[in-house]
């Protein structure tokens, strides 16, 4: 899956949770039936389940590493800002300040 659309990333991993739900359901509903064939078939479907989610994990731990990086480079920019313009960074907390406390006022 590319990271360059989390849109599309965020379809495809809910269409995988949605199947990953209906193989569930479909080991669920084999229930207690026994045979050779019945019991390969569920022996994969677990494997494939274990699998699958293990890979979701291993998704959503790399959207939050990702997240974090962005995060990380968004306060290394503010910082630099508030750095080369200290004068500009007050005047905008200021006017953040006077628009909050106009809001929270009413």
């Amino acid at each position: 899956m590319s990271t360059d659309n989390p849109h599309a990333r965020d379809i495809a991993q809910q269409e995988l949770r949605d199947m990953l739900a209906s193989t569930e359901a479909l080991l669920a509903a084999l229930g207690d039936q026994n045979g050779e064939a019945i019991d390969e078939l569920r022996a994969r479907l677990t494997s494939t389940i274990s699998d699958v989610k293990r890979e979701l994990s291993n998704s959503f731990v790399m959207g939050a590493r990702e997240k974090i990086a962005q995060a990380r480079d968004t306060v290394t920019q503010v910082n630099e800002f508030v750095t080369q313009r200290p004068w500009t960074s007050v005047a905008i907390g200021a006017g953040i300040g006077l628009i909050a406390g106009m809001l929270l006022k009413d």
